[in-house]
């Protein structure tokens, strides 16, 4: 770590120093460019290193300290683009101070950035981002998201378009490919080798080398190619309807003889005497030849389908015995041309047999048909043009595409050449060369014709026919010479073999087409979810499936391998490595195989077969099954419930009417993500900044309002889905760990500073108990903290609890400055050190009063917080427990309301049920009056009340009273225990009537439901108290009142 130095270097010596202005500038340039910056604002934690902290440490330790300060550290708030508020800075400075010295050091910094609060944060919002839509106004959205919109919803209504062009595409190209690919005909015409290789005097799977391919061709092959008999056959016909055109060539492929080396030994074994045609020389062995190496060359022979077969029979018994097939000869073709004027076609067939080095004998059969006559009627040019029309106008699609992204430059070509972009293109490609292939292979066929016309075939069908019998040798000569007749045959089928390749290539680029294709057609799918769960499903599963594919070919190639060792000499498809892999692949091992091996053979055979078919067949496939059908189950969970593609469909045509006079989106993209001159430079975007930036392109109002308001729904929907990656929660679960761990450290050292500062009254306590103090006795403990502050200041141990204990008593700790020159300082064994000098005693006087002024200051403030703290906890206290008896009377007086009120609601229910036996016989009408009517005597009542209570001279008295003091007018010497009863009793009912008329006027409402039945009930029990109550007294006692 370097600071950064004020100086520099020029031309071998130092150069002045910089000026403060350019000093900052450099400091601030360096700042902005340190490689911190970018892994901070990407939440790349993992990636920050101590040299990337010390760097930035370099930058603001100038004096090379190895501490910087807290208002250094808030300097990196300039810093342009990065990621951490000033909130932020300002927790990172927390993190890396804990001891709150206000100086960082280098590792403090590194741990706060890494583990700290800003760490967390910076995680936490890379997983989450926070929406930044909803900060936005109405009518805003971001640059990023309008982009993304527009690119989503352009790819997907171009895929929803390009479905039915595709599906279009595929029907046509599929008839055209039916119409000019006679494949049926061709199957057919391909079948009579196979039959010639089953039936017949010599088949071909009896052939084994050249002599045996002789008697081949001179008994089954002439038999089946030369049907001569005239009363069946007409000349050069060959399976019934196929005919052939002018006869066979043969054509001999070849090599010249090289001398090869070889041991001595071996040529002495392999040639024991001298060939013929090599010499030797003295003793020597003669030079061993070696073929079928180097440069081939041909040689052609024709046989005539006009020719007689003894004469064919004994021209190919001239060619065995001048040994025509030698060592030299690497292959023999058989070629013919046949007609089918039925099926309308042309076939060129070929019979190879290969010569292998080994000896062996191996032959391969071709055969290429196509239609005579492509175009032999006008409508069979309608496929052909419509798949042309159709490539055209995918082409003049991506012409649209491809000139505004061209116009961009490169980063528009780079927004273009997505891959199914390049799919698009690459059907264009294809299906033009198909096309083209087409044309070439037409003009090739159109070259046959007048070859055909050349050959003197009438002429010489016309002589076997006159003569009734085919011809010899020599008389063919008589209608042309051979010579000159074989080379019009040979210019015929070049012609026929050129058209025969042409042809096989554009159906071998056909077949790949159709792949091509299936592309653009999982391109169309993409617009709706349904579609795409195929390729979804596989893409989704490439990870998993390619991690399974290294096993499984692990695996798989172990068997093949062995399958080539163990099997090779007794299947031909395991004789070499690729053909085992594809025999293990597709076929295995049968009891035929394994009945020709011995014991251990067959042990070994079946255990490969049976550990194949279980673990590769039944395991292996299995686990990838479940892979892909896994992957099935996330994309259809991921894509619930969309709605189908004829929705999708009447939705886009829908919003293609809305978007009818809209600016292209395309040209839209391509202006917005132009890096050089962007159309909207501007981060966030609205209706008014969009219609200003494509003013030229009259983008209307409407238009603005469409995008900016999807955007908005678009971003929403987006960013309801947070997807965490692996790494993000690993980062996440590391930095949450970190924060407990770091909290669980606070926590301790928080519980550990309250444990000690619990502790410290009665550590205080036992110290002034040790030092001779009697701590309740009132003034010895302040003066105990005073003697300890003296001590520690002259110790020089300011810190209150490291304070030394005195080694005796009170008595012992005097100053007498007077008389004593110096202090004598203990030891806590009791052995005597040196003395300390005292400078100046007057001085020392001085601080002793300042510091015992000051004690008995912060004795005072400590007094007076403790009285002032314990009146407010005896306030706090009486409050706690008035409260508490507030909330007891309460809640007793609310038990006691509610006691009331039931029992009040019982006795209601109670004299309705007696009131409903009273009043079975009365009248109804009355009975509905009557609730009126008590109810007016409530009110008069109360009115009558309120006046008595006014006191208004003149006016009578409260009814109530009247009755009261009327009962009270019994209680007269002579009545008797039994009328001091009835007293009573009459007395309570009154009260209860008096109670139950307060409370129901107080509540009208409820009186209006309850008042008839509860004073109807409580006037007849008043009634009925009266009476009894009456008839208590006795007769002759009876008071006038």
């Amino acid at each position: 770590m370097e600071p950064l130095q004020p100086d520099v270097y020029q031309g071998g010596s130092w150069a002045s120093a910089l000026s403060a202005e350019e000093l900052v500038e450099a400091r601030r340039e360096k700042l902005q460019h340190l490689a911190l910056w970018p892994k901070l604002n990407s939440a790349n934690l993992y990636q920050v290193t101590v040299s990337d902290v010390q760097e930035l440490f370099a930058i603001f330790d100038v004096e090379g300290s190895g501490e910087i300060s807290m208002e250094e550290l808030m300097e990196i708030k300039k810093v342009q683009g990065l990621g951490l508020t000033k909130d932020d800075i300002a927790a990172l400075g927390r993190d890396a101070d804990k001891d709150g010295s206000g100086l960082i050091s280098v590792n403090e910094l590194y741990k706060a950035f890494i583990q700290g609060e800003v760490a967390y944060n910076l995680i936490k919002k890379s997983i989450n981002e926070e929406n930044k839509v909803q900060h936005l106004a109405e009518g805003e959205c971001l640059i990023d998201d309008l982009i993304d919109w527009m690119r989503q919803e352009y790819e997907t209504n171009a895929d929803l378009w390009s479905l039915p062009q595709t599906l279009l595409l595929f029907c046509v190209f599929l008839y055209t490919a039916s119409s000019h690919l006679p494949m049926r005909a061709g199957w057919e015409i391909a079948e009579n080798y196979p039959a010639a290789s089953l039936f017949g005097y010599y088949r071909l799977a009896w052939l084994y080398d050249r002599l045996s391919l002789m008697d081949f061709l001179v008994t089954t092959w002439i038999d089946q190619h030369l049907n001569q008999d005239q009363n069946l056959y007409t000349p050069g016909r060959y399976f019934g309807r196929n005919q052939v055109i002018g006869g066979f060539r043969f054509r001999r492929f070849y090599t010249t003889p090289q001398k090869c080396s070889m041991p001595t030994y071996l040529e002495r074994v392999y040639y024991p005497f001298p060939r013929l045609g090599v010499p030797q020389v003295g003793n020597e062995p003669p030079g061993v030849p070696c073929y079928k190496f180097g440069a081939e060359a041909f040689e052609d022979r024709w046989i005539l389908y006009h020719e007689r077969k003894e004469s064919v029979r004994r021209t190919i018994d001239e060619w065995t015995y001048t040994n025509w097939l030698d060592d030299n000869t690497t292959a023999l073709n058989i070629d013919s041309v046949l007609l089918n004027p039925y099926l309308g076609t042309y076939t060129f067939e070929s019979l190879t047999f290969r010569f292998e080095i080994n000896g062996f004998m191996k032959h391969v059969q071709f055969a290429e048909t196509f239609v005579a006559e492509p175009y032999k009627d006008w409508t069979n040019t309608i496929p052909d043009v419509l798949f042309i029309l159709i490539l055209f106008r995918i082409l003049y699609s991506e012409m649209r595409e491809l000139l505004p992204a061209l116009s961009i430059g490169f980063d528009g070509i780079m927004n273009y050449l997505q891959f199914w972009n390049v799919v698009d293109w690459l059907a264009i490609i294809w299906g033009a060369i198909c096309a083209g292939l087409w044309v070439v292979f037409c003009i090739f066929l159109s070259m046959v014709e007048p070859r055909l016309e050349a050959l003197p075939l009438r002429r010489m069908d016309s002589l076997v026919f006159a003569n009734q019998t085919y011809m010899e040798a020599w008389e063919v000569n008589i209608v042309m010479p051979r010579q000159e007749i074989e080379g019009r045959l040979q210019s015929m089928m070049q012609s026929f073999q050129d058209a025969s390749l042409w042809h096989e290539a554009t159906r071998m680029l056909c077949v790949l087409y159709l792949f091509v294709l299936m592309l653009k057609f999982f391109k169309s799918f993409k617009a709706n979810a349904q579609l795409d769960v195929v390729i979804t499903t596989l893409s989704g599963s490439v990870k998993d499936v390619s991690h399974f594919a290294i096993v499984f070919l692990t695996i798989f190639l172990c068997y093949a391998w062995s399958a080539h060792i163990f099997f090779g000499k007794d299947i031909e498809g395991c004789s070499t490595i690729l053909g085992a892999i594809f025999w293990r692949w597709s076929s295995g091992v049968g009891v035929f195989n394994m009945e020709d091996l011995d014991l251990l053979g067959r042990i070994l055979g079946y255990t490969y077969t049976l550990s194949y078919e279980f673990l590769v067949q039944n395991l292996l496939f299995g686990i990838l099954f479940g892979l892909i059908f896994e992957a099935y189950g996330r994309t259809q969970k991921a894509a619930g419930n969309p709605i189908t593609v004829v929705e999708q469909i009447r939705l886009a045509v829908k919003e293609m009417r809305k978007k009818k006079d809209f600016l292209d989106f395309w040209y839209t993209i391509n202006r917005l993500i132009d890096d050089d001159l962007p159309a909207h430079p501007a981060e966030v975007v609205t209706v008014k900044s969009l219609c200003e930036a494509f003013q030229a392109d009259n983008m209307t109002k409407v238009n603005a309002e469409y995008i900016i308001s999807h955007v908005r729904e678009y971003q929403l929907s987006k960013n309801s889905e947070v997807e965490v990656s692996l790494l993000h929660a690993l980062r996440l679960v590391s930095q949450t760990r970190t924060s407990s761990l770091r909290s669980i450290q606070v926590t301790e050292s928080i519980l550990g500073m309250l444990k000690a500062e619990s502790q410290k009254p009665q550590e205080l306590r036992f110290r002034c108990i040790m030092a001779g103090f009697d701590p309740d006795a009132p003034g010895e403990m302040q003066e105990f903290m005073r003697i300890t502050a003296m001590q520690a200041l002259e110790d020089d141990n300011p810190l209150p609890g490291q304070v030394q204990q005195p080694a005796q008593s009170a008595g012992v700790v005097q100053h007498n400055s007077e008389s004593k020159a110096t202090v004598n300082s203990h030891s806590v064994d009791g052995t005597k050190e040196e003395p300390v000098e005292v400078v100046d005693r007057s001085e020392q006087q001085a601080k002793e009063l300042q510091l015992k002024a000051g004690l008995d200051r912060l004795a005072e403030i400590a007094h007076e917080s403790q009285v002032e703290d314990a009146l407010t906890v005896s306030e706090t206290l009486k409050e706690i427990e008035a409260h508490q008896e507030q909330s007891a009377s309460f809640k007793q007086e609310q038990q006691a309301r509610r006691k009331d009120l039931s029992s009040q609601c019982l006795r209601a229910q109670e004299g309705a049920s007696q009131l409903a036996d009273r009043f079975q016989s009365t009248d109804l009408h009355t009975l509905q009056d009557l609730p009126e009517r008590i109810g007016k005597l409530a009110q008069l009542a109360k009115a009558s009340r309120k006046a008595v209570e006014s006191a208004k001279p003149g006016f009578g008295s409260d009814p109530l009273k009247r009755l009261e003091m009327s009962i009270t007018l019994l209680s007269v010497p002579w009545l008797s225990p039994r009328g001091l009863k009835a007293q009573n009793d009459l007395k309570a009912m009154l009260n209860n009537l008096i109670s139950i008329l307060a409370l129901g006027l107080e509540n009208w409402r409820f009186l209006r439901c309850f008042s008839f039945f509860s004073l109807c009930s409580c006037s007849w029990d008043l009634c009925w108290g009266l009476q009894c109550a009456l008839s208590k007294l006795e007769p002759k006692h009876q008071s006038p009142a």
